[in-house]
């Protein structure tokens, strides 16, 4: 095993104890500065820095996926559970709210044919996120008018 390939498996606990939040979190959908809140506030030790290195880790490993925020915000994290599909069915990303919706139907498939055949395009469902707003935001946004 080269220099370059033990590096990338060694682990730190710093690593280990984001892993296992994720664990105890399967569902959480969470910023680098809520990670760093959340140990800071747990009494860990834990700085951005390794956060941030950690979870680009992570996502290169396939543990966590990255969601990329609009207006300059900070990306989201979540745990991607081999169980649930993540890499086989798009995602909704709220912009208000941050709420992440795993997105398992039917339309969605025959759109993936869709682009396909008409624009000879293989979209990577489990990368695609469609941003919007959530049913709770978008009442909210309603009831503000």
């Amino acid at each position: 095993m080269d220099n370059g390939e033990s590096r990338k498996n060694y682990r730190t606990r710093q690593q280990e104890s984001l892993e296992n939040y994720f664990r105890l979190n399967p569902q959480a959908c969470v910023t680098a500065d809520e990670l760093y809140m959340h140990f800071a506030g747990s009494g860990g030790k834990i700085s951005k820095a390794t956060i941030y290195r950690c979870l680009d880790r992570m996502v290169e490993s396939g543990t966590v996926k990255k969601f990329l925020s609009g207006g300059g915000e900070g990306a989201t994290y979540q745990l991607i559970d081999s169980g649930n599909g993540c890499d086989r069915h798009f995602h909704l990303k709220c912009t208000c709210c941050g709420a992440v919706i795993h997105m398992d139907c039917e339309f969605m498939d025959e759109f993936e044919r869709h682009i396909m055949e008409h624009h000879n395009f293989r979209v990577d469902n489990g990368r695609t996120i469609i941003y919007g707003l959530c049913g709770s935001c978008s009442s909210g946004a309603k009831s503000e008018e």
